[in-house]
């Protein structure tokens, strides 16, 4: 087993670090441990000719879904910036929340007083389409049956690209724990998800066959079958793309079992035409642009890259945080940062 819990970390450039924990903060984000590096050390390891402050956010006891802020001397660019998901090299997060038309409310009113922002209204999601055991194969009623549900808010920043969803008559446990003290009652980051254009069926099978994770469904949507996707992602008529969904290693099957800190892959054919926003969602530009995930055996898991063709593998050295990493590009075209979890992280995960 290659991998250590779920998805660690966000991280999301930033012009000022203590501005962006603020707007954070709504989230039930709290500040925690500084970090810095030089400009050497920043380009040994990220690739970016530039010094570099972080300051790493936890959420509750999180152990992961937690968010880095990287604030770049110089930074290489704004980054993707407040446009659409549909792009390759697209990168968002997706939280829990207690209402979807709450954060929808703070964002028509940052919208109205000027602010740069993007958004979606929050879209009907009918879960009980996806589990027809709920009403023994039948379609739900109308003003008779529990609708299982969820509503999907989508909202674009300059710096930050969520989607924020709302459960409606069902919980997953371990999917994630809503800080219901926070401004805006969210959880922890609980998918990563990013987008490409590939006609390669097999383009996101590194994350199963080298970072070891499970891989829970790839699901086939077509313009036809499409709930939220269709709004949020633009699509065509006639268009299909694909979902892939990979857990951690510790998830299990049924609802209460399956954790956060997972990846929702999508996958366009190249006959969908995406804009090319893939050198933009990169570390050094500003922006949702770097996801890292802890590993049992760094050294084992940089040769595992090498071997499966990963590019620009850096030297294993210590991160901001004193952390041994490395970050690579992988097969899908995307950069990753890998860190060395502690003794400590990984008993904690065994348990």
């Amino acid at each position: 087993m290659t991998a250590a819990g779920g998805v660690h970390e966000a991280c999301f450039g930033v012009p000022d670090l203590d501005a962006a924990a603020e707007y954070w903060a709504a989230y039930g984000y709290r500040a925690g441990t500084h970090g810095s590096l030089d400009e050497d050390a920043a380009h040994a390891l990220y690739g970016v000719r530039s010094a570099l402050r972080s300051l790493r956010l936890a959420h509750l006891d999180a152990d992961h879904g937690l968010v880095r802020l990287m604030q770049w001397e110089r930074p290489l660019g704004p980054g993707i910036g407040p446009t659409g998901l549909r792009a390759h090299g697209s990168r968002w997060v997706m939280q829990f929340v207690r209402s979807a038309l709450d954060v929808a409310n703070h964002g028509a009113l940052a919208r109205r007083q000027g602010a740069p922002v993007a958004d979606l209204p929050p879209s009907f999601i009918d879960l009980s389409s996806y589990n027809p055991q709920l009403f023994g194969s039948r379609a739900a009623r109308p003003f008779r049956d529990t609708l299982v549900a969820a509503r999907e808010y989508t909202l674009l920043q300059p710096l930050w690209r969520q989607a924020l969803l709302e459960r409606f008559h069902y919980d997953s446990p371990f999917l994630g724990r809503i800080d219901d003290g926070a401004l805006l009652r969210a959880s922890q980051i609980v998918n990563a998800s990013f987008m490409v254009e590939s006609d390669d069926e097999d383009v996101f099978s590194f994350y199963a066959d080298v970072l070891g994770l499970k891989q829970q469904s790839v699901q086939e949507v077509s313009w036809e079958k499409s709930m939220a996707s269709r709004t949020v992602f633009d699509l065509r008529e006639g268009e299909t793309h694909w979902c892939h969904t990979l857990e951690e290693p510790r998830s299990g099957e049924g609802s209460g079992e399956r954790r956060s800190g997972r990846l929702y892959l999508f996958r366009f054919p190249s006959s969908s035409r995406l804009e090319d926003r893939l050198a933009v969602s990169q570390p050094g530009h500003l922006g949702c642009t770097l996801f890292t995930w802890r590993a049992h055996d760094l050294e084992a898991l940089r040769a595992r890259c090498l071997a499966a063709g990963c590019r620009a593998v850096t030297d294993p050295r210590a991160d901001e945080f004193g952390v041994r990493a490395f970050s690579c590009v992988t097969p899908d075209g995307m950069t990753w940062t890998f860190q060395q979890a502690s003794g400590a992280e990984r008993a904690g995960l065994a348990a």
